[in-house]
């Protein structure tokens, strides 16, 4: 499989940090996408805190969250990735950032794969720094290189691991209905 060597911000239309401002949680409204919420992977909805329409409005206001966009995890832990799954509306919380990758050039589930496979974490852990809690720059992430094989190839890589992922999903969440009952 031959691959290109590029950077994260050669395949992404747009790389947006997020407000540098909490938001409270008010219970109820839109998902307010903290870094507990971003799994590796995929997003963590349990527990996750909620906003208002107008503190949502104002949390999207460089870039709305879209399916396929990614939401990385610059601290507390740095370097977890998860997409955005269909039919949801989500905002960015402290101490994340919004990748939104360019598929004319990237499979944005690849993309995903890519990221959070142990090669790239652990570079992206390297590139971490701080006295008390390690965080990612938006600057390193966007130089990060990334290794793109062909797009059917990535297409194929991405289909295969998603069911691998929903296989693993399914039997978690039987084991959790089983310990319930």
């Amino acid at each position: 499989m031959a691959c290109e060597q590029v950077t994260l911000q050669d395949v992404c239309e747009l790389i947006v940090d997020c407000p540098h401002t909490s938001a409270k949680d008010e219970g109820v409204g839109y998902p307010l996408i903290r870094t507990p919420n971003v799994g590796h992977g995929r997003l963590i909805l349990t527990d996750v805190h909620r906003v208002s329409q107008d503190v949502y409005e104002r949390r999207v206001s460089r870039a709305v969250p879209r399916q396929g966009d990614l939401i990385l995890a610059r601290e507390a832990p740095a370097g977890n990735v998860a997409i955005v799954s269909p039919g949801i509306e989500v905002c960015l919380g402290q101490r994340t950032m919004l990748l939104r990758p360019d598929s004319s050039f990237v499979v944005p589930e690849y993309l995903n794969y890519y990221l959070n496979a142990p090669e790239q974490r652990d570079r992206m852990l390297r590139l971490a720094n701080g006295a008390t809690v390690s965080h990612i720059n938006v600057a390193d992430i966007r130089n990060m290189p990334v290794q793109l094989p062909s797009r059917g190839e990535q297409s194929k890589v991405a289909e295969l691991l998603n069911v691998l992922d929903d296989k693993i999903d399914l039997n978690n969440r039987l084991n959790d209905y089983l310990l319930a009952a």
